[in-house]
């Protein structure tokens, strides 16, 4: 059965039987991200894969510098040509 096929014959249901094929479709989704969420945390388990920690700022914040003469920037696209 094609997929044109499935979509003629859900839309030829009654509102019942397509909420039916809906929960269906729900569930299987469901049980995807289930598997997955199972074979990570396996792979987690097994030192195979692991989450990375949350990042902390670290950096101090830093101050910006006066730079006498013309912008950076400007001498970069100069050396450039």
């Amino acid at each position: 059965m094609s997929v044109t096929e499935v979509i003629a014959a859900v839309r030829a249901m009654t509102p019942e039987e397509r909420e039916q094929v809906r929960a269906l479709i729900d569930s299987m989704a469901n049980e995807q991200a289930d598997a997955e969420t199972q074979a990570l945390a396996s792979l987690e388990k097994a030192g195979l894969l692991r989450r990375p920690s949350p990042r902390r700022n670290s950096a101090p914040e830093r101050a910006a510098i006066e730079i006498k003469g013309k912008p950076l920037s400007e001498t970069i696209i100069e050396e450039r040509r």
